[in-house]
């Protein structure tokens, strides 16, 4: 019976290399085949892992294990070299300090990539699949022609696409904390604004019947007269702006929001910038 040889090199890791030799052994529990008695085996001073597989006379059989193996290793790769990744460019490459801010960026750039839930899968987004599918290709068409694969070597400089979209990921995580960063310093200045200015209005009732449609009444339930002062804002910020120009120029003492649509994101801006001034209603008020 032929035989095929596999060694995986992985540096001096030895925690990381113990994880990968169990998720390897793991790979053919409850298969069919003779290499079920056959154990991926750890070798601490070269740092590598080997294994041996008995061949059948078919040449499936050799590419069914190389699947097999390429998918363990694309396992591992998303599940332990992509937040090592992540972490190496959020410390490295922009200079991050903070190990809880450095862990909540990881986990948002691997939200990223994940994209969003399938609907029969909630658990797991089509991007981590997509991504699954196709280290489990490269992987595997490597081990069909080549025993021996070092492992962190493959990652610099034969998934230079894959590093490519992890990066990309971080900096768009990266970019996004720094929006949230200034979203949220501009809400308290806004705040900070609304504390300290003059009421100029008993009440302002806002009328929110969902989605950008926004009517502003004062205490008589009359049309709000305010002109909002012009801002330059982005298309799909122009109507959260337009509805807090107006309330800010308003300066109500009392400020009644009636919507369907409480957690909302333009519902949410005001109520962070009104405080206590502001309470809301699911109801449109009689008049």
């Amino acid at each position: 019976m032929n035989r095929m040889e596999v060694v995986v090199e992985y540096g001096n890791d030895h925690s990381s290399l113990e994880r990968l030799a169990g998720m390897l052994n793991r790979t053919f529990v409850g298969t069919d085949n003779p290499v079920d008695s056959v154990q991926w085996e750890l070798s601490r001073e070269d740092g590598v892992i080997r294994c041996q597989f008995p061949l059948g006379p078919g040449p499936e059989d050799k590419k069914n294990y190389c699947d097999r193996v390429g998918r363990a290793l694309a396992e591992y790769t998303l599940s332990d070299q992509e937040p090592t990744l992540l972490r190496a460019l959020f410390q490295n490459r922009f200079g991050l300090k903070d190990e809880f801010e450095t862990d909540a960026l990881i986990a948002e750039a691997v939200s990223l990539l994940d994209g969003e839930p399938d609907v029969d899968e909630s658990w797991m987004g089509r991007g981590r699949e997509r991504r699954l599918q196709k280290l489990t290709t490269r992987f595997s068409h490597y081990l069909e022609d080549h025993e021996r694969l070092h492992l962190d070597g493959f990652m610099r400089f034969r998934l230079g696409d894959y590093r490519a979209e992890v990066q990309e990921a971080a900096e768009t995580a990266i970019e996004e904390r720094l929006m949230e960063r200034q979203y949220q310093e501009f809400m308290t200045l806004l705040k900070s604004m609304v504390e300290w200015q003059e009421t100029r209005t008993s009440a302002v009732h806002v009328l929110h019947s969902g989605g950008h449609a926004f009517r502003l009444l004062d205490e008589e339930m009359r049309p709000l007269d305010q002109e909002a002062p012009e801002i330059d804002v982005q298309e799909e910020q122009e109507e959260e702006s337009r509805v807090v120009s107006r309330l800010l120029a308003a300066s109500p003492r009392q400020l009644y929001i009636h919507t369907p649509e409480p957690e909302s994101q333009v519902i949410r801006t005001i109520i962070g910038i009104f405080g206590d001034r502001a309470a809301v209603y699911p109801d449109l008020p009689a008049h």
